[in-house]
């Protein structure tokens, strides 16, 4: 992604113009005697800063009602904002596509910054969708016995690989496909793929083959195999992007029989962001969804208040106490909705909320991955559908600002009910309305899976 550059570039020459208005009158006025000015990324971090901050902050939301805090992507009149306030407050973890462009743009015009997930115990990114309940879709998708028995054609190959005929300009490509994903990786994410035939051939003998973006696909010479894989199963590093990665099925005799389209993988480090805080990769980002970690992020918003208005401190860590209260109540809340249900899976959108498994216990299977812009492969979908009807879920829950349509597709085929789950990253104009805050969302994300897991 190439915007976040644009934007930096534009906010800092906007910086550079009101640089010096800014400066002359903001002297003229005392500094306690003005509330601080505080820009948030997602919505819980917004709500907990105006809670802890009460009269002595004015917070506003980066991430606009209705919008997605994985894709947005800020105007320049929004950073001119940010650089104009006293502190921004970011999740981090990957969360958030923009952050960097933000922090580049402002971190020398005195703003304070804060990566309020930074420091706080993450969880791992879930969106292989590994439960204990069921096998992965890795698992799924790369089991075909080879774990368990050797081929019986001789594995020196890795000579004789380079001698296989590379001339199959003229074969029939569409007799294998790919399956998994091809595009919305980071560098260094784990690429596995898996090549079907479209009939069976009753050979097993699978090279897969890599080309450099400059290199001609058409020159034969050009593409390199991937050494130690005689299996219709590839696991790689995404390292280049536009690399393109191919599947060949060989004959007794070391002919292609079949082979498949190209893959192209696509990589999109949103400007390097990992530099900052953790990389989204590696981490579940969602963790304000954890209401025991949720104290200490509120708390590093409670520290960086009362380090920019020390003389505020004890009101600061007054509401700080208030704030706690409420997050042990949800705490007991989740505990007491494990202990009821009588399913511990739940089928979602997408896979952003791990921490509840990992806190109680409370499974999740995520249409799409981490990301909902992490679109599962084929054999994927299928795997997922499968297993809800093995476990006999009759829910699907979807996220108000998000309906992506593989998810509808597969509560159409599990003719499942659609209820809401909330992931509070940012409001709808239903929520304002209502004027719902973290608390009051997370309680109704608490009674939707009460029915969805027979706690009733």
């Amino acid at each position: 992604m190439k915007k976040p550059l644009v934007f930096t570039s534009i906010a800092v020459l906007f910086l550079a113009a009101c640089s010096n208005s800014d400066n002359s009158t903001q002297g003229d006025e005392s500094d306690s005697d003005q509330p601080l000015s505080i820009v948030t990324s997602i919505f819980p971090l917004q709500d907990w800063a105006s809670k802890i901050g009460g009269e002595y902050v004015e917070v506003t939301n980066l991430v606009p009602v209705g919008a997605d805090a994985h894709t947005y992507e800020p105007t320049p009149q929004e950073m001119i904002s940010v650089a104009d306030a006293d502190a921004f407050i970011y999740n981090g973890a990957g969360i958030e596509a923009f952050a960097d462009s933000v922090v580049s743009a402002v971190e020398n015009e005195g703003v304070t910054i804060l990566e309020a997930s930074d420091g706080v115990d993450l969880i791992a990114d879930s969106h292989d969708h590994d439960h204990d309940h069921g096998h992965s879709h890795a698992e799924e998708d790369h089991d075909h016995s080879h774990d368990e028995e050797e081929h019986d054609h001789d594995h020196s190959h890795d000579e004789e690989e380079h001698t296989h005929d590379h001339g199959t300009a003229d074969l029939e490509t569409a007799s294998v496909q790919i399956d998994g994903l091809n595009d919305h990786y980071h560098t260094g994410d784990s690429v596995q793929l898996t090549a079907q035939e479209d009939e069976e051939s009753g050979h097993d003998h699978w090279h897969w083959y890599t080309l450099s973006p400059d290199e001609d696909p058409s020159d034969s010479d050009a593409w390199e195999v991937v050494p130690d894989n005689g299996t219709n199963s590839y696991t790689g590093t995404a390292e280049v992007d536009g690399q393109q990665i191919q599947a060949r099925l060989f004959g007794d005799d070391h002919d292609v029989i079949a082979q498949s389209e190209p893959v192209t993988i696509s990589i999109d480090d949103h400007d390097d962001h990992a530099h900052h805080g953790h990389s989204h990769g590696d981490y579940d980002p969602h963790v304000w969804l954890d209401p025991v970690l949720s104290v200490e992020l509120a708390e590093q918003i409670k520290d960086m208040l009362v380090e920019l208005k020390p003389e505020q401190e004890a009101y600061f860590e007054e509401n700080f106490q208030e704030l706690t209260a409420q997050f042990d109540e949800l705490d007991q809340r989740f505990q007491q909705l494990a202990e009821d249900a009588t399913i511990d899976t739940f089928i979602v959108s997408h896979a952003g909320y791990g921490y509840w498994e990992a806190r109680y216990g409370i499974n999740q299977i995520g249409i799409a991955g981490i990301s909902p812009t992490n679109e599962p492969s084929q054999a994927q979908l299928v795997n997922t559908i499968e297993q809800a009807e093995q476990l006999g879920l009759e829910h699907v829950l979807f996220e108000p600002n998000i309906t992506p349509s593989v998810a509808q597709t597969v509560q159409q085929h599990l003719g499942a009910e659609a209820l809401t789950i909330h992931p509070l990253e940012a409001l709808t104009e239903e929520d304002v309305e209502a004027g719902a805050d973290y608390f009051s969302l997370m309680n109704e994300n608490i009674d939707t899976l009460r029915t969805v897991l027979a706690a009733e």
